[in-house]
């Protein structure tokens, strides 16, 4: 393996890592806010769910990187193809965009 394939590999392990920590840290956060009565067990259940998914897809390389701009053009995008609003609560930006 050459020099440059090596460090290529090196700097795909530390994004993944720097993702699995973003996802660790939203998980804190599910559980803070369970603790405290801001979500409730059935979210937090989601939340557990989705982020073990998350976990799977970027072990297995199979994963994409979203980011959403300041006016959610994902979320506005998805509710022109609907053709109904979006709950006021999916208007904040939420978690990452990582999905294939």
């Amino acid at each position: 393996m050459s020099d440059q394939e090596d460090r290529l590999l090196s700097e795909a392990a530390a994004d993944e890592e720097q993702i699995v920590s973003t996802l660790v840290d939203e998980l804190r956060d599910s559980f803070l806010g369970y603790l405290h009565g801001a979500i409730g067990f059935d979210e937090l259940t989601f939340e557990v769910f989705d982020t073990l998914q998350a976990v799977h897809a970027v072990r297995s390389g199979r994963y994409t990187i979203e980011y959403l701009d300041e006016e959610d053009t994902v979320i506005d995008e998805m509710e022109e193809l609907s053709q109904e609003p979006v709950r006021e609560e999916a208007q904040k930006p939420r978690r990452r965009k990582k999905r294939r």
